[in-house]
């Protein structure tokens, strides 16, 4: 019997996306699915990779061309003779609408919490944000209701939002097998931040932390690795960073690290930092990736104590929590951290046990793969949702 043909579709993520590709469509493959990742990308990706097809779209440069894509996305998705289509942003709701009104199984993958992610947006205008986050909410809820066979969230609550179809949590825990304790040698910065940088996730923040930290540890160094959500931001930061005589102190990279090498990076430096600011979103129970990813390569953290972060502290003792208002309060944690390296050895090695016992991908992978038994199950069993 040949294997449940199942497409990932995407216009906004890189088809090699950490969740959808690495993730999700490698477990898939490697459960016995025949699984295509489409997105936005060079030519030179397509073919397979980890036995997984990807087939790319032009990148959009503009709305124009992101409404192209969506057309191409379609056609795509009408062209192929699949078991089930799984895509992953919202304004692929009305192709997922079309594919199940052609009768196909399709699957909406919740990322983010997007009625607040527009509250976040500083090209939204003030006066616009809450109009526009009410109707993002009404719009996206809507068509799930109506045209989705089931629905995938990062967190049990988005289930509160989608309860009248089939919801299953995945959450974006890391893959141990490529994080690690020790998986790359200790390099010249200490500290470590991953993750695109915007106000929210404190872009701007890390400087004033860095500043702070210079006038007691200048010898440390950070890495910060990931892209901007502006040119605007890119430049403040570049300005700032000069300005206060950071230009040696943080080292910025946005040059793409594959998931697979990433963890290698990471375990290259001593401290995680997670300086998340006060923000809609951030004060909702959405928790980064890049915390989890510390954990599994042992890293001690130094976070912001918000309410999304702070209760996974009652879970182990895995760093220190500091006003995500106070960069000296940043600075000061840090500097307890690199002051006592026994201390921190501590509670970066609760770090990795908490990520071994909770926050792995391991157990995710499970909860994606009962979904997909009932939707498009494999070798004709299981309970299948039309």
């Amino acid at each position: 019997m040949a294997a449940p043909e199942v497409y990932h579709l995407t216009n906004v993520h890189s088809p090699l996306d950490v969740r959808i590709f690495y993730k999700q469509a490698q477990t898939l493959a490697r459960a016995g699915y025949a699984v295509t990742v489409v997105g936005p990308g060079p030519e030179a990706w397509c073919g397979e990779r980890a036995g997984v097809r990807v087939q790319t779209v032009p990148v959009a440069r503009g709305v124009g061309q992101r409404l192209l894509n969506l057309w191409r996305l379609l056609r795509v998705g009408l062209g192929a003779d699949a078991d089930c289509f799984h895509f992953h942003d919202p304004e692929l709701l009305p192709v997922g609408a079309v594919l199940r009104l052609c009768g196909r199984r399709v699957i909406y993958d919740v990322h983010e919490h997007f009625p607040l992610v527009v509250m976040a947006r500083p090209w939204v205008p003030s006066w616009l944000r809450r109009p526009l986050s009410r109707l993002v909410n009404w719009g996206e809820c809507s068509l799930a209701r109506c045209f989705v066979t089931a629905v995938v969230g990062v967190v049990e609550e988005q289930g509160n939002r989608f309860a009248q179809r089939p919801f299953a949590v995945v959450k974006n825990y890391p893959r141990l097998e490529w994080f690690s304790p020790g998986c790359g040698q200790l390099g010249p910065c200490a500290l470590v931040h991953i993750g695109s940088l915007s106000e929210d996730r404190g872009g701007l923040f890390l400087l004033e932390i860095m500043r702070e930290l210079a006038k007691t540890h200048p010898q440390a160094r950070l890495l910060s690795i990931g892209t901007f959500h502006s040119q605007q931001l890119r430049e403040q930061f570049e300005v700032r960073r000069q300005e206060w005589g950071l230009g040696e102190r943080i080292h910025h990279c946005e040059k793409l690290v594959p998931y697979d090498e990433l963890g290698a990076v990471i375990a290259a430096c001593q401290i995680g930092l997670v300086p998340g600011q006060v923000s809609p979103k951030n004060l909702a129970s959405f928790v980064p990736t890049k915390l989890f990813e510390y954990f599994a390569c042992g890293l001690p953290v130094v976070a912001s104590d918000l309410p999304s972060i702070r209760r996974f502290h009652a879970v182990a003792d895995w760093g220190l929590l500091a006003d995500p208002r106070d960069p000296v309060a940043h600075a000061r944690a840090i500097g307890c951290l690199l002051d006592d390296p026994v201390a921190a050895q501590a509670k970066g090695a609760q770090a990795r046990r908490a990520a071994e016992e909770h926050f792995n991908w391991e157990a995710e992978a499970e909860n994606l793969l009962a979904l997909y038994e009932r939707i498009a199950p494999r070798k004709g069993i299981g309970e299948c949702v039309g």
